[in-house]
């Protein structure tokens, strides 16, 4: 039930085509055309010139059958098919019948329809398929069946009966095992190889039991050719076989006497009427290169004068010269017709010429519309003209790409990018192609409808508006092609393929280039079009190019100040100068970073402005555009991180704890680069961006307070990051100090611990130094160090045994309060509390007395170290008021 409702789905057979197309009865001909059927099976009719074929047809798709042409009489007839699953076809071509004269004494071939003469001699018009009650491999047939049309498809020329002689085991096995697995194939083979020997066997059986017969049938044989012989012997075959001789000897000899004096009379009256024809008709044997003379010379007049005549008189001859020569003339006429195409398209003529020309092809062809042949040929050549420029400047480009590897090669110091510009010649080519043609087609075509009276004028109106605005798509995507190959739509990628040219890479610095160049040839071919009153929608396409340019300009000059900055790596000196009272630092790097910023957006202006041609939008007018070119100069400002990141190893501060060494290729991070580095951050913060800011509102870029905000945002950050690793590396300079306190040897005299010493001489280094590198964060710096590495000591403390001597107890509290004393000035309100609670814990086994001597003692001789710490003390105050600005 499947399969026929798949073919009653089916639509009605068309003959689209024959080969050949005339010929005499008997000729076998090749049917093309669509849904002429399933199989042999499904055609049940077939007339050609109405005399049925169906006996001699052969079935091989359902786009093509061949067959033979019945007895029909002289002249064209229909080819009429009738199949099951389409019913009544229709045919689009005549086949034309002639009857070739034949002489009394010439030689003939000639073709019987033996099927209608010759008993038992019938036309086999199907084979029917075997209905075997088991399956040829011995399995149960798949209820999963596929459509016959989809295997006809598949395989042309094939069949899935096994008595065909064009039996395919693949048709076979889809149409009856689609779901059969390797296990059923394998039981298949040998179900096969089990019949092969069951046949084999009956074979022996059958003549075992028929060996009586085959006996007596050679016995007959044998006695009857002993018959024969003796006959022989007595000569009674003797006179026939005379006679047989005498006749053929008189045919010899007739045939002999006359085919000489045939041959010389039939070639004196060939010659006769050939010389008869050429005087008589003389006028057409010439008209080919009369034709080709007025050609050249330009008289198209002459040319359509002599066709005219010539056509009356020959157009329906039957003489086969006569039709070969107007054959011949009518090429020649093809050639005249598409040289005044040509001219109409390469030619830059005046209306008065474009006139006559397209009077001349209506003359020839009055049912045509020349004009519109015109148009549409205009638009065919252009659109492969662009196609064709394509490919030539590709081959230089390849060619130039070839010599400059071969350049690498040779010298690898230099570049290994062609410093061919071709892609810029093609795109300036194309511009000027463009230029040249696009408004000529324009005129023509508002000449075209201004003139046309059709009733399809509207329709063709819209026909040359999408002529027209796929001849500008496909100039801007091969534009987008050369420049940016990623911006293609997919869609458009699907719809060419591999239409599209591979361009050669060229360096960055060409690349840029192209771009700028390309951005001004393509407003200036916007303003020319616009001035030749093509519409906004015509112009779309190069519009949208446009603005992907441009933003595909704002990209790489990005990119390439970002590299730029990047590279200020290696002009960095670390020599700071101090800027104010605030003791604000930089280096000389702040001053490079604005230098390449504004350099970088002087160089985007001309991508970020507008000519004022209608249809041209500022970037930022658009959604997806504007957030895309936010985040360009918001990490272009940012930049500054990369060149940082190449200025240290960065390290964290986990892996300063384990000392690792820095890795090779990169300069090693100190507590003093980190300081100057914060330094150069915050006056970037402060001042640098202020002054980019207006340079980016003077280069026409929008949005500068919100592309402002998300850059301070991220330089704050990587400030913060920045103190926080120089505060880790300070807070790892206490970590084997505070390890080292393990009193088992005790000071000799009343004093604190030699570790406790170092810690507030290690305090007083990190004082100097960030006082010398960066004044402004000494205080939130020590803070956060020395209570860090109050933190740790106390937390050591509370891992040591608990039943330690006095003597131990008593230095702990004088080193911890002696540190507590020295850093007081950086300890937090929180550590402080916390070294109290751990102090009264203590309370009544440590020497008081001992205590306060200690004390005494560590003021006397570490004076030099906490007159240095007490001292700034007092400037905390100020100094936090003024890093509180930043």
């Amino acid at each position: 039930m499947e399969e026929n409702s798949n073919f009653g789905e089916r639509l009605p057979p068309t003959v689209t085509g024959l080969s050949p197309t005339e010929g005499v009865p008997g000729t076998q001909i090749t049917i093309r055309g669509e849904n002429l059927g399933c199989d042999q099976s499904d055609v049940i009719m077939l007339f050609i010139c109405g005399i049925d074929s169906l006996w001699s047809m052969k079935w091989k798709s359902p786009s093509k059958i061949i067959a033979r042409v019945g007895a029909a009489s002289r002249g064209p007839g229909e080819v009429r098919i009738v199949t099951k699953s389409g019913g009544k076809g229709t045919s689009n071509v005549k086949f034309r019948v002639f009857i070739t004269q034949i002489g009394p004494l010439e030689e003939s071939a000639v073709w019987v329809d033996e099927t209608r003469t010759v008993p038992g001699r019938e036309a086999i018009r199907s084979v029917p398929q075997i209905q075997d009650e088991r399956d040829a491999l011995g399995l149960v047939p798949s209820q999963k069946r596929i459509d016959q049309v989809m295997l006809s498809r598949d395989f042309p020329d094939c069949s899935g009966n096994l008595r065909m002689e064009n039996f395919s085991p693949q048709w076979y096995l889809l149409e009856n095992h689609a779901d059969a697995t390797i296990e059923d194939l394998r039981t298949a083979i040998k179900n096969m190889e089990l019949a092969k020997q069951n046949d084999a066997k009956r074979s022996e059986e059958m003549h075992k039991a028929n060996l009586y017969s085959l006996i007596n049938c050679v016995d007959t044989l044998a006695n009857l050719h002993q018959a024969l012989e003796k006959g022989q012997n007595a000569d009674h075959f003797a006179a026939l076989g005379n006679i047989s001789k005498l006749i053929k000897d008189s045919k010899l000899k007739a045939e002999s006497v006359f085919a000489d004096v045939l041959k010389r009379k039939d070639d004196a009256d060939a010659t006769r009427n050939a010389l008869g024809v050429i005087v008589r008709f003389k006028f057409i044997f010439f008209l080919s290169s009369k034709i080709e003379e007025s050609m050249k010379k330009g008289e198209y007049i002459t040319i359509l004068n002599d066709y005219t005549r010539a056509k009356s008189l020959y157009a329906d001859t039957d003489v086969p010269l006569f039709r070969e020569l107007m054959t011949e003339i009518d090429a020649k006429m093809e050639v005249f017709k598409e040289e005044m195409k040509r001219k109409l398209i390469d030619t830059p003529l005046s209306y008065e010429e474009q006139s006559k020309l397209i009077k001349y092809l209506k003359i020839l062809d009055p049912e045509s519309d020349p004009t519109w042949d015109c148009i549409t040929s205009y638009y065919v050549w252009l659109e492969k003209n662009l196609w064709e420029l394509q490919e030539k400047f590709l081959e230089k480009a390849k060619i130039e790409d070839v010599e400059s590897q071969q350049r690498f090669h040779q010298n690898p110091a230099s570049s290994h990018f062609t410093k061919s510009n071709e892609l810029q010649n093609f795109v300036t080519t194309l511009v000027e192609l463009l230029l040249s043609k696009l408004p000529s087609f324009w005129k023509l075509a508002n000449t075209y409808h201004a003139s046309s009276g059709s009733p399809n004028a509207i329709q063709r109106l819209e026909d040359i508006n999408e002529m027209l605005t796929k001849l500008i798509n496909v100039s801007s995507w091969l534009v987008l092609n050369a420049l940016i190959t990623k911006a293609l739509p997919d869609s458009v990628l699907n719809q060419y393929s591999n239409q599209f040219a591979k361009w050669p890479p060229v360096s960055a610095d060409i690349s840029r280039s192209n771009l700028q160049q390309s951005l001004k040839t393509t407003r200036s071919l916007i303003a020319s079009l616009l001035e030749n009153q093509f519409n906004l929608s015509h112009i779309a396409p190069l519009v949208e190019l446009c603005m992907t340019v441009r933003l595909k300009l704002v990209s790489d000059f990005v990119e390439c100040g970002i590299e730029r900055v990047a590279l200020l790596a290696h002009r960095i000196n670390w020599k700071q100068d101090i800027l104010d009272r605030a003791q604000q630092t930089k280096t000389i790097l702040p001053d490079y970073y604005e230098n390449e910023i504004c350099e970088c957006l002087s160089r985007t202006r001309d991508a970020l402005s507008t000519t004022g041609y209608p249809g041209e939008a500022c970037l930022f007018s658009r959604d997806r555009f504007r957030d895309t070119i936010i985040d360009l100069f918001v990490h272009l400002i940012t930049s500054i991180k990369i060149c940082f990141d190449r200025l240290f190893t960065r390290q964290r501060p986990q892996a300063l704890v384990l000392d690792e060494k820095p890795k090779k290729g990169g300069q090693e991070i100190t507590t003093k680069k980190l300081l100057i580095a914060v330094g150069d951050i915050e006056f970037i913060i402060a001042k640098t961006l202020n002054n980019v800011g207006k340079k980016m509102q003077e280069c026409g870029v929008k949005h500068v307070d919100q592309i402002q905000e998300k850059s301070r945002a991220k330089l704050s950050a990587f400030r913060t990051k920045m103190i926080n690793d120089c505060i880790a590396m300070m807070g790892s300079a206490f970590q084997p100090l505070i390890a080292s306190a393990t009193y088992e040897y005790l000071p000799d005299d009343d004093d604190i611990s030699d570790y406790a010493k170092e810690m507030i001489l290690c305090s007083v280094l990190q004082q100097a130094e960030l006082e010398l590198y960066a004044p402004q964060l000494a205080v939130e710096c020590l803070q956060h160090t020395v209570s860090t590495a109050l933190d740790a000591l106390l937390t050591h403390f509370s891992r040591l045994n608990q039943d330690t001597s006095p003597l131990i107890v008593t230095q702990i509290v004088i080193d911890l309060t002696g540190l507590e004393e020295a850093l007081s000035s950086y300890a937090t309100l929180a550590i402080r509390v916390q070294i109290n609670s751990y102090r009264a814990g203590l309370v009544g086994r440590f020497d008081n007395l001992r205590l306060q001597q200690c004390l005494k003692n560590m003021r006397t001789t570490m004076r030099m170290a906490l007159q240095s710490l007490e001292q700034h003390a007092d400037t905390i105050d100020d100094d936090a008021n003024n890093t509180s600005a930043i």
